[in-house]
């Protein structure tokens, strides 16, 4: 049976390999030689496919090369980046009832 510390990892990395191979600024000049090719191009532009292939590294990554300190970081990353959208919209939210606030008083 799978271990659920091992899941959860593996969920979490692959959705950060997903992202940092299709969307962070720092693999840039890397994806787009790699786009070159039209395979890589629509593996890249298709966010199932490349989750498939993310989740695989991850498997390999988790089962034989796993370096804590960068799994961690890694998985910290991801949950304070959505702790912050949370925030961001919990405060865009709160920012348009105050709007609408100000235009139902006539402000």
């Amino acid at each position: 049976m799978l271990d659920i510390i091992f899941v959860l990892k593996g969920i979490i990395l692959t959705e950060v390999f997903t992202n940092a191979a299709r969307s962070w600024e720092i693999f840039k000049g890397p994806r787009e030689r790699i786009k070159e090719n039209g395979f890589f191009r629509r593996l890249l532009d298709c966010f199932e496919c490349s989750s498939v292939w993310s989740g695989i590294f991850v498997v390999c990554y988790l089962m034989y090369f796993e370096i804590p300190i960068l799994t961690w970081a890694l998985i910290f990353h991801r949950a304070a980046c959505f702790i912050q959208i949370g925030y961001l919209n919990f405060d865009l939210s709160r920012a348009l009832k105050e709007d609408d606030l100000y235009k139902k008083l006539g402000g």
